[in-house]
C-alpha cells in the first residue's frame, strides 16, 4: 500500500481551475499503487511530466500517478 501524508502539484498556467478535480484524480490512481517493501521517503521529487491543454482531468492525472509510481517502484494493481 502507497499512503501519502502531503502532495504538491505544479500544474501550468491555464490549469488553474482544474487543479483541484486533477489532485483528486491523482489520489485516486495512486490508491491504486502498491509497494513490495516498507520505505518512510521524506519527499519525492517527480521529473516534470508533459500535459497539454486538450487533455481530461483523468488523462493528465494518470500521466502524473504513473511518474510517481516509477519513483516509487510499485506495482499497479489493475
Amino acid at each position: 500500500m502507497l499512503s501519502i501524508d502531503n502532495l504538491r502539484l505544479h500544474l501550468p498556467a491555464g490549469f488553474e481551475h482544474r487543479a483541484d478535480s486533477i489532485a483528486r484524480l491523482v489520489g485516486r490512481e495512486l490508491a491504486g499503487i502498491h509497494v513490495g517493501k516498507s520505505a518512510d521517503i521524506g519527499s519525492l521529487q517527480v521529473p516534470g511530466v508533459s500535459v497539454h491543454p486538450g487533455q481530461s482531468d483523468r488523462q493528465a492525472a494518470l500521466q502524473i500517478a504513473q511518474a510517481i509510481h516509477r519513483q516509487v517502484g510499485g506495482t499497479v494493481n489493475d
